[in-house]
């Protein structure tokens, strides 16, 4: 049973201990706590189950031990430390992830999710742990594509199923479809796939394609300073009562992190751009 569909027995249990300890009396009605009190007070930790791609840097990756690392992981170990949860994560293709998230299979996904206004009618998001938006990877020989206009007849890779797959598809649709979408699984071997030329170019996040650039040292570059289009990224969560109480305490502890610099540190050790600035 997943945690957050717990929190009323543990809200109801944790307040009868209380008034037992008191008084003796069990038909009594104590007050209630919310779930960063029952946790982290009491020393044991529950389990927030997190899907991912486990392939997406800066953001996750997996090491050679098999131990996720990145700026969504650090967010996480932190916001579940401060409110008592120990954080597992369950990995599988990115196109599967939502519907793990559907069936209860896990509580939440860290894969830089964009809050789209597709996905808030049907979940529930966190406050924005990160800003950025769609950029494109060509190669840094490559001065033809200087606009989304430019991609008519060009070959662009996207991640199976992601926010960036639907904008290039909606896109494509109605500018007459003339570009050539290649979806891929995962993103690994994407990058490499531009620097030789077997795409034109790659849609990314800014701030990943910044980073990889960066890190993979491949002859790539973005194609411009400007934003094919603008996101904030949350940690979505099934909408419902069992989970409100629980996602309101998650997201007063991404907001701390934000106030007290926390954020910024974390995007200075992972990303080549700062991931914590709101649009304007």
């Amino acid at each position: 049973m997943k945690i957050l569909k717990k929190l009323p027995f543990l809200i109801f249990f944790s307040s009868l201990i209380l008034l037992l300890a008191a008084c003796g009396d069990d038909d009594g009605e104590g007050a209630g706590s919310t779930a960063k009190e029952t946790n982290a007070d009491s020393g044991e930790k529950e389990v927030l189950v997190v899907g991912s791609s486990g392939i997406y840097p800066p953001f996750i990756s997996v090491d050679e031990d098999g131990k996720a690392q990145g700026y969504d992981v650090e967010v996480l170990e932190k916001v579940g430390e401060a409110l008592g949860y120990e954080i597992k994560w369950e990995f599988a293709e990115f196109s599967g992830i939502f519907g793990m998230l559907d069936a209860g299979k896990i509580d939440t996904v860290s894969n830089l999710i964009a809050m789209t206004e597709e996905r808030r009618t049907k979940y529930d998001f966190s406050t924005p742990y990160a800003y950025s938006g769609a950029t494109l990877v060509v190669h840094e020989d490559n001065n033809s594509i200087n606009s989304i206009e430019d991609l008519k007849g060009k070959k662009v890779g996207v991640l199976l199923g992601n926010n960036l797959h639907q904008f290039l598809e909606k896109w494509n649709e109605e500018n007459g479809g003339e570009i050539i979408i290649t979806p891929y699984q995962d993103v690994s071997g994407t990058y490499n796939e531009v620097a030789l030329g077997r795409l034109d170019a790659f849609i990314d996040v800014k701030i990943t394609a910044a980073s990889r650039i960066r890190d993979e040292g491949l002859p790539l570059k973005i194609y411009g300073e400007e934003y094919l289009v603008n996101f904030d990224y949350g940690f979505p969560f099934v909408r419902s009562e069992e989970n409100k109480e629980f996602l309101e305490a998650f997201s007063a502890e991404i907001q701390k992190l934000q106030d007290n610099g926390t954020l910024k540190e974390l995007s200075d050790k992972w990303s080549a751009i700062d991931v914590t600035i709101p649009h304007k």
